[in-house]
């Protein structure tokens, strides 16, 4: 039986969501949690994959068992896991269902902001640059949903057969800062939402780090757009860090999620 987790998490001290040897990963450690519940091995398939230091605020992974769950087993399941990884629920899915395939779309949002804080040091990008105009990024910004490959702006993977993405969505907003840590209440910061049926290993970074440049008047919005259409890669690194990035939003298609209970009748 194929079983969907809800979760979200800190990737403050994670080296990303997948599996690596020697160090901590959100997958490993549920893996374990999941193996030790259970008895037996278990093997978990996320809905995305995460860079170090990044966040997801809404998060599915994919795993199978023939032992039928309860509705009590994401409480058990917390119990087990440590406080930077939250699971929301524990629910039934039909065998083809995959959380990474299946997935339609998903949204990233980054955030910026100006002043330095103690408290956002590992959820938000401080800019140290007051010349920066957002005019100008915005404008670069409308470019995105035009454009159909991503190789210019993703890091080379072995995992991705093509760099075609359908971005459906990218803006800027001016937003209160998050988690309500803003030094007055005017305090606000810049929050960057991208959707797209797909993502390219760190492709929002090198988005935000090619648009930050823009803003700053060191990237031409002529010569960006020139280089991303030719799909040549810039001859400087660009990718923003990772503590301002989630993952906020994956969508499935109309496909029937079962409670765990469910399955027993």
């Amino acid at each position: 039986m194929r079983y969907f987790i809800h979760l979200a998490y800190d990737g403050t001290g994670y080296a990303g969501w997948q599996k690596q040897p020697n160090s901590a990963t959100v997958q490993g450690t549920l893996n374990a949690a999941l193996s030790r519940i259970l008895c037996e091995h278990v093997a978990t398939d996320g809905c995305g994959r995460t860079d170090a230091g990044v966040h997801a605020t809404d998060f599915y992974a994919q795993f199978s068992t023939d032992q039928v769950l309860n509705d009590r087993f994401a409480l058990r399941l917390n119990s087990y896991l440590p406080a930077d990884i939250t699971v929301f629920r524990v629910f039934r899915v039909a065998d083809k269902v995959s959380a990474r395939y299946s997935a339609i779309s998903r949204t990233y949002q980054y955030y910026i902001h100006r002043h330095k804080h103690p408290f956002l040091r590992n959820y938000a990008v401080q800019l140290y640059h007051p010349e920066m105009d957002w005019d100008k990024v915005i404008d670069a910004t409308a470019l995105l949903p035009t454009v159909s490959d991503f190789t210019t702006l993703c890091r080379a993977s072995e995992d991705f057969k093509t760099n075609l993405c359908r971005v459906t969505e990218a803006r800027w907003d001016q937003v209160p800062m998050p988690f309500g840590v803003g030094r007055s209440d005017h305090d606000t910061c810049m929050r960057f939402t991208i959707t797209s049926n797909r993502f390219l290993r760190g492709m929002v970074r090198i988005v935000v780090g090619a648009l930050v440049l823009i803003g700053r008047g060191h990237l031409n919005k002529e010569v960006f757009e020139r280089t991303v259409l030719a799909k040549e890669k810039f001859a400087f690194g660009i990718s923003a860090p990772p503590q301002g990035l989630y993952l906020t939003k994956v969508v499935y298609p109309e496909i029937e999620f079962q409670s765990p209970t469910d399955a027993e009748s």
